[in-house]
């Protein structure tokens, strides 16, 4: 588990409590407890002063605190002056006057080296050198921060999307690596001009995952200048081939699967200490959720990968989803079969106590609204049963009459949950008995079934959001990749895991299209682009707001499964 630093976030403890000695962690939390005695004589001007200055700490008022912790020293040596000195440097870090914190705290640390505030000042001088050194740092660098569960069972999920964004790392900064023959590899060691700069280090990441190049399989190691791993008789090289206009690093944090207070104190350690300009992750919902509060206050882009709440990005600014909402999910099919089906009139039959299933068909709705779209009937069924059944239930509803059913063009079947494809499979028996000639809309999870002649039946046409062409040159060529620095193929992982390493790829090469470095770091305006980003398994388009507008449309015809679009 990652060490994590005090944050900004912890200045809101009470004050008062750390003055009685319950100091917690104090890199910025608070005013540092009253300094040892000794023969250090006490000044009561120098007292109320240090009181007025923790007083309007507390307030916030770091400049009148700076001032009056300031006011301390000129009352000579006195029980407060290096509490004062600490708590000077804390209102500065607030004030953002970092070289004026350096030049407090590395006083206080000359002068009385002794003090038992000195790990305390120490933190607080790091985090000042770092504040400085991301407001004169050079703008050829963009830091990617990544938080990602890497352990439990979810440990997995976490390398492959990792992996990915590793991979589209190493692309940008132009490096390569392929196998060799080991008398091959003493060529290159010989030939300076043929090998340029022959290892990179991406922010040490390797080192902290242990997910190497050797690592990854057990297989075993040869540490040489040019970073290579024994494959059998062949070797791994890894090679500097080019050199971008700017470069792309890492800095990782790894987290539990499910835990929010952790994913908020990671990424507030990616933007405190190392200064990241974007965030990829975290995986789920609620730790996306929570990550995404510190993200917005911190005013630094994150893009959650896979989160489909809505209240990931709700009512914030700097906070993307690159997986659709199940409400965008139904929206983008409502103005698909508007505008591109040309369907003027569908009717909504969706599970009830199926959170996923209502949100679809909420979203629906709303996108039915917006686009003009008729909406017959709504049908909602009390049990997953009911899917085969659906003539009863239709009969059962007496608000449905003969001329709404007559009248619907298409039937939206927002079907999820557990054991998804036997439910689509009774939807379509049911409907089939209904002599219905209307084409069904649905869902990812109307991917690839096997029941594609029941589903052609009805051109049953669906969105989205994952889909990879293996045929595609630029996706055998990330095989080859993922397999060279993993040593196995994203085919050969789970179905989640597969995913997450192309979304992974595929967010990283996203961000790298449309950010720089620079010295104000990214606006959420940098990742609104016209146009869908094309990856090799996901598409990308925040155009429209903070969530990914961007999906894949399939139907089924003849029997076929057909990429509309």
């Amino acid at each position: 588990m990652y060490a994590v630093l005090p944050s900004l976030v912890a200045l809101a403890r009470p004050v008062r409590l750390l003055l009685l000695g319950l100091l917690v962690g104090g890199l910025l939390a608070g005013p540092a407890r009253g300094q040892q005695t000794g023969e250090i004589p006490r000044n009561d001007d120098a007292e109320l002063m240090f009181e007025q200055g923790v007083t309007a700490f507390e307030r916030g008022a770091y400049a009148k605190a700076a001032e009056r912790f300031r006011l301390v020293k000129d009352y000579g040596l006195n029980r407060k002056t290096t509490a004062a000195l600490v708590m000077e440097g804390k209102a500065l870090l607030r004030l953002g006057r970092y070289q004026e914190a350096v030049d407090v705290v590395t006083t206080l640390l000359d002068r009385y080296p002794n003090t038992s505030y000195r790990s305390e000042a120490e933190r607080v001088l790091e985090v000042a050198r770092t504040r400085l050194k991301r407001q004169g740092r050079r703008v050829d660098t963009l830091r990617v921060g990544v938080a990602l569960p890497m352990a439990d069972a979810y440990v997995g999920y976490g390398q492959a999307l990792f992996n990915g964004i590793r991979l589209a790392v190493d692309e940008h900064n132009g490096i390569r690596r392929r196998y060799v023959l080991p008398r091959q590899l003493s060529g290159l060691r010989d030939a300076a001009d043929t090998l340029d700069a022959a290892r990179f280090d991406v922010a040490s990441t390797a080192d902290v995952y242990g997910d190497s190049l050797a690592a990854a399989e057990g297989r075993t190691t040869v540490t040489t200048a040019t970073d290579t791993v024994r494959v059998d008789s062949m070797q791994i090289v890894t090679e500097q081939r080019g050199r971008p206009e700017w470069v792309a690093k890492m800095y990782v944090r790894r987290l539990p699967a499910r835990k929010p207070a952790a994913a908020r104190s990671a990424v507030d350690s990616l933007m405190q200490i190392d200064g990241v300009d974007v965030v990829v992750g975290p995986l789920f919902s609620e730790t996306a959720r929570a990550a995404g509060a510190v993200a917005e206050r911190a005013r630094v882009p994150l893009v959650a990968p896979v989160a489909t709440d809505e209240s990931v990005s709700a009512g914030r600014e700097y906070v993307f989803q690159a997986n659709p909402t199940r409400e965008a999910r139904g929206r983008i099919m409502a103005r698909f079969a508007s505008e591109s089906l040309l369907t003027e009139s569908v009717s909504i039959i969706y599970e009830a106590g199926n959170d996923i299933s209502e949100r679809m068909a909420e979203g629906f709705r709303a996108g039915a609204r917006d686009q003009g779209l008729g909406l017959p009937f709504e049908l909602r069924l009390e049990s997953p049963r009911q899917w085969s059944r659906l003539p009863e239930a239709l009969e059962a509803d007496t608000t449905i009459t003969d001329s709404m059913f007559a009248a619907t063009e298409a039937f939206y079947f927002p079907i999820a949950g557990s054991n998804a494809s036997g439910k689509i499979q009774d939807a379509l028996t049911g409907l089939n008995r209904l002599n219905t000639t209307a084409r069904v809309l649905g869902n990812s999870n109307w991917h690839n079934l096997s029941v594609k002649k029941a589903a052609s039946a009805f051109t049953a046409t669906y969105t989205n959001d994952f889909n990879v062409q293996t045929g595609r040159s630029e996706v055998q060529t990330f095989i080859r990749r993922y397999r060279l620095l993993t040593g196995n193929t994203p085919d050969n992982l789970s179905v989640r895991g597969r995913r997450l390493a192309y979304t992974g790829y595929d967010i990283a090469r996203f961000l790298f299209s449309t950010l720089s470095p620079g010295p104000t770091g990214p606006a959420p305006a940098d990742l609104r682009t016209p146009s869908p980003y094309e990856g090799l398994g996901t598409r990308i388009h925040f155009g429209e707001g903070n969530v990914n507008q961007a999906m894949f449309f399939h139907r089924y015809r003849n029997n076929q499964l057909e990429l509309l679009r």
